[in-house]
């Protein structure tokens, strides 16, 4: 009960601090200030990076993706870009908190399914290309010289 409490007074103080630290980000934007756009940015998303080594250990441990392909990092870096970008669209500061995860899941699926997809046309490649590669196939056949000839030759 006690963790409890603590988790949900840890969430409520994010929270307060994400919606501060958006009409930070919003002014900072307006004055193109990505350094320390960025630096703000960083002090709010320790819990998202946390969130996201879960999503990646759950996909990896359920097979959508390839064990240490992918790091945190890799959403870390796309989701600044992302809240620079579309930061203005959100016209409420209370809409951040939750804005902030569902981008971050927005990337994680886009990888997911990219990667679901690859898996299953490379592990199915050969039987979508072998008719092609069967009517590609030469047939050959020694002369009497013992010169290899191409079968459709030996008719002329």
């Amino acid at each position: 009960m006690n963790s409890e409490i603590s988790h949900t007074q840890n969430q409520k103080i994010l929270r307060s601090r994400v919606e501060i630290t958006f009409r930070q980000l919003v002014q900072l934007k307006k004055e193109n200030n990505k350094e320390s756009f960025n630096v703000e940015l960083l002090k709010i998303l320790p819990e998202v990076k946390k969130y996201i080594n879960g999503r990646l250990t759950a996909a990896m441990k359920r097979g959508h993706l390839p064990k240490d392909k992918y790091k945190a990092g890799d959403f870390y870096n796309q989701l600044f870009i992302e809240v620079f970008d579309y930061i203005e669209e959100l016209k409420d500061d209370k809409d951040f908190y939750l804005w902030i995860f569902k981008k971050t899941d927005e990337l994680l699926e886009v990888v997911i399914i990219e990667e679901e997809f690859n898996e299953f046309f490379f592990q199915n490649i050969d039987d979508y290309s072998k008719p092609e590669w069967d009517a590609m196939e030469e047939g050959y056949s020694t002369d009497s010289d013992g010169d290899l000839m191409m079968i459709e030759e030996f008719g002329r």
